[in-house]
């Protein structure tokens, strides 16, 4: 894996191919528009070589951390991000309690702390670019309803995905569900498609309670001390939420255990 290399291409870039969509991207700042992230990648990565896509940076505008940023310290951002609690994936730690359920269903290795998980895992927005309007985020694979094509702004964010797939060479990519999951598989990669974190804030479908079809007993002390461990690791807004991580997570680990 060349990491130089990644920097390299992300920092070529040209970021002006994007102008169509500057008065809707969140990643710019009057007028210039940011250079592509590459991934945070774990000291322990090449363990398993388990890379996790959450969607894109939430945000209706940059926060002021990172409009102080050099060029190459943005497109180090994540990478650079020594502790979990500095990625900036909205649900990055729902996501760092799903790679370590996937980790302990497939080759029976029990981590209880993100700290840890956060070294053996690559994670990265499959889109680099945030998109809002009127102060709200927009889900960039969605329908925006704006009269402004599509297809551009996804083509560039599957080009620069594509090559730091193609630089870590996961053997399993777990990815939101959604239009990207499926440029992932067709590029030969492993994909298992996971729900959105944020889909549980929403009621996750009436299924993420205890007579719902989601739920599963599971029989097994360490992976239920997991759930628990995890979910006290979890961000407080997901309080009201935990009887539903629970029920999440065990379904995830019930799918992957007997597959």
């Amino acid at each position: 894996m060349n990491i130089d290399k990644l920097i390299r291409k992300f920092e070529e870039y040209d970021t002006d191919k994007l102008s169509a969509y500057r008065s809707m991207l969140a990643t710019q700042n009057n007028g210039e528009i940011f250079p592509p992230y590459i991934p945070h990648i774990g000291v322990d990565y090449s363990t398993y070589n388990l890379m996790m896509y959450g969607m894109a940076q939430s945000m209706d505008k940059p926060w002021s951390e990172l409009i102080n940023k050099n060029k190459i310290e943005k497109i180090k951002q994540l990478h650079d991000a020594v502790d979990y609690n500095d990625i900036w994936i909205a649900p990055y730690k729902v996501m760092l309690a799903v790679a370590g359920i996937y980790i302990y269903a497939k080759y029976n290795k029990a981590i209880d702390s993100f700290v840890d998980i956060h070294k053996t895992i690559a994670a990265s927005n499959y889109y680099k670019f945030s998109l809002s309007n009127e102060g709200k985020d927009i889900n960039p694979n969605s329908d925006w309803k704006e009269k402004i094509d599509q297809e551009l702004y996804w083509k560039e964010n599957d080009y620069l995905s594509s090559f730091e797939l193609k630089e870590l060479k996961p053997s399993v990519v777990l990815s939101f569900n959604g239009r990207h999951s499926n440029i992932i598989k067709k590029q030969g990669f492993n994909v298992i498609k996971i729900n959105d974190p944020s889909w549980i804030l929403r009621g996750g479908s009436g299924v993420l309670k205890q007579h719902g079809s989601w739920f599963k007993e599971v029989d097994n002390d360490t992976v239920n001390y997991l759930v628990k461990s995890y979910i006290k690791q979890i961000d407080s807004k997901y309080t009201g939420k935990r009887e539903a991580i629970k029920i999440y997570l065990l379904k995830y680990y019930s799918d992957w255990k007997n597959t």
